[in-house]
């Protein structure tokens, strides 16, 4: 009797969320939930934690998943373990919270899950709708994280932003009314409820406006290069894997013909 083989697959991905397509449209619809629909409501400590629960696995997953040096990847880990515990105390011991360095380690969590976001829309393989919603999952990340950066100036400078005091009852350091400011700058849309006052905060909103305008149309020009290349190497019958390695063959034969 022939012992029983292991069904393993090396191959298989632990964290397949990141690997898939699909897995940005389901990351998306997240950070919409997080971006538009979390702020309506109030939330109790419980929610925030889960909140930041969500990001931390989001982070934990994608540098399992997408690193691929070993260093690296415990680095990204380590930063989500400090990241959370931070959370954590600041959510329990608010006093610890004037350092900024809870805020810190979200807007560096933040900025790496772009790049993991990014890298996984632009990777080699033909481009399809989820490719797309990866493209705007990371728009949203960047107002998230502009977001934070300007709680953490404003941790620093209070008047950094001017808002009109206490619209609706809530007081102008709450995360919603800075987000909603970082995606008004980003998009270019402005109530004229908030404006920068301090230096670095209109240098922070320069900069924001900047990256909405252009990220777009790069996006955009971006992923319809990547569709038609993807179409004339299928015309050629080559796989998109080969296509970086076909100007390298196609180098040797001219060095083979010259010599």
């Amino acid at each position: 009797m022939r012992p029983q083989e292991d069904q393993t697959n090396p191959d298989v991905p632990v964290f397949p969320f990141w690997v898939e397509d699909r897995g940005l449209s389901f990351f998306l619809a997240f950070l919409i939930i997080a971006t538009i629909f979390v702020p309506m409501v109030t939330l109790s400590r419980f929610g925030r934690i889960g909140i930041g629960l969500m990001f931390a696995l989001m982070l934990f997953s994608g540098a399992v998943a997408t690193i691929r040096k070993a260093i690296l990847m415990y680095l990204v880990i380590a930063l989500t373990v400090f990241e959370f515990a931070a959370d954590l105390v600041v959510e329990f011991k608010p006093s610890f919270g004037h350092w900024g360095w809870d805020t810190a380690l979200k807007i560096s969590g933040l900025a790496i899950l772009i790049v993991m976001t990014l890298r996984q829309t632009f990777r080699p393989g033909p481009v399809s709708v989820h490719r797309v919603m990866g493209g705007v999952a990371a728009y949203l990340l960047i107002g998230l994280t502009w977001a934070f950066g300007y709680k953490l100036l404003m941790e620093e400078r209070p008047d950094a932003i001017h808002f009109q005091a206490f619209i609706g009852g809530l007081p102008t350091s709450e995360p919603s009314r800075l987000v909603q400011f970082s995606f008004s700058t980003l998009t270019s849309v402005s109530y004229g409820d908030a404006y920068p006052v301090h230096r670095i905060a209109r240098s922070l909103a320069t900069a924001e406006a900047l990256i909405g305008q252009l990220y777009p149309a790069i996006l955009i020009a971006t992923l319809v290069g990547m569709a038609l290349q993807s179409r004339s190497v299928e015309g050629v019958g080559l796989r998109p894997e080969l296509l970086s390695a076909a100007p390298t063959e196609e180098a040797k034969g001219r060095e083979e013909r010259a010599s």
